[in-house]
C-alpha cells in the first residue's frame, strides 16, 4: 500500500461521488454492478426495503462484506448507487413543454418508485449527485430554461414534482412494512379488523362526516389514480406561478 493510499480518507457522508478510486477489476465473482443489482433484488424482496452487508455477502457467495467494499467503498456508497439506478428510470418529456415534461418525471418516477419503494427513503437520506440523477435534473432544467424564470422557482418547480413522489413512495414503503408487520396483506384483510372499531366510531356519533366518507362506496369509484390527479393539482398550482412569471399568486 502506498502511503497515499493509507492517507486516503473515507468521502464525506460515505458518498460514493466524492472522491472514491476505481473499483478494482470485475472478477468473474464480483463487479460493482453485479453488487448493486443484488443489492437492490435483495431490497425489493424485503418489505421494509433494508438488508445487511453480511446477507447480500452471503447471497453473492462471498465470506465477508469486506470483499463488497473494495468495489463500492462502504455501505452508504452501496446505497448511493442504487439510489442512482432508480434515477436512470425515471424520464422527461423533450419538445413538448413544460408541463409534459414534469408530468412525464412525475409519472415515470412513480413507476420507478413502486417498483423499488425503498428508494423513496434514500431519495430523502441522499443527495442526487450521481450521474443519472444529475442527467434528470439537467433535463427538466432545460425544459424550464425558455420560461426565464429565475433559478430558485425553476428548482422549486423540479422539486414540488420529485417532492410528490418521493413522499408518495415513503408513504408506500411504509405501508408495505405495515402490511408485513401485521399480516394485513389486502385492503379487506385491514378492512375487516378495522369493522369492529369503526363500529364503535359510528356509535359514539363524534365523528359523523368521518364515518358517511368511510361507509360512502363511491370513494372508491373509478376515476384518476390518486397519484395522477395529485400531480395535475400541482402542475395546475406551477402553471398558475408560471403564467405571474414566478410570483406566487396572491403574494
Amino acid at each position: 500500500m502506498t502511503s497515499s493510499d493509507s492517507d486516503r480518507r473515507p468521502p464525506p457522508g460515505g458518498l460514493v461521488w466524492f472522491d472514491e478510486p476505481a473499483p478494482p477489476r470485475r472478477t468473474e465473482q464480483l463487479s460493482r454492478e453485479r453488487i448493486v443489482r443484488a443489492a437492490m433484488d435483495m431490497a425489493d424482496q424485503e418489505a421494509s426495503g433494508e438488508f445487511t452487508m453480511r446477507a447480500l455477502a452471503t447471497g453473492l457467495g462471498v465470506r465477508s462484506p469486506m470483499a463488497l467494499y473494495r468495489y463500492v467503498g462502504s455501505k452508504d456508497g452501496l446505497l448511493d448507487l442504487m439510489a442512482d439506478q432508480v434515477y436512470g428510470q425515471f424520464a422527461v418529456a423533450r419538445g413538448e413543454g413544460w408541463r409534459e415534461a414534469l408530468r412525464t418525471m412525475g409519472r415515470t418516477g412513480w413507476d420507478a418508485v413502486r417498483r423499488h419503494p425503498w428508494f423513496a427513503r434514500l431519495a430523502f437520506s441522499r443527495p442526487p449527485l450521481g450521474p443519472n440523477a444529475l442527467d434528470l435534473y439537467e433535463a427538466a432544467l432545460t425544459e424550464l430554461d425558455p420560461l426565464g424564470l429565475d433559478a430558485a422557482i425553476r428548482s422549486r418547480c423540479v422539486d414540488t414534482v420529485l417532492g410528490q413522489v418521493f413522499s408518495s413512495g415513503l408513504a408506500l414503503l411504509e405501508e408495505r412494512t405495515m402490511r408485513a408487520r401485521t399480516g394485513l396483506s389486502t385492503d379487506d384483510d385491514l378492512e375487516q379488523a378495522a369493522a369492529p372499531y369503526m363500529e364503535r366510531i359510528a356509535a359514539a356519533g363524534r365523528h359523523p362526516h368521518f364515518v358517511r366518507w368511510a361507509t360512502d362506496p363511491e370513494r372508491h369509484a373509478p376515476g384518476p389514480q390518486p397519484f395522477d390527479q395529485t400531480l395535475e393539482w400541482l402542475l395546475d398550482g406551477l402553471a398558475r406561478i408560471v403564467a405571474e412569471g414566478g410570483r406566487t399568486p396572491g403574494a
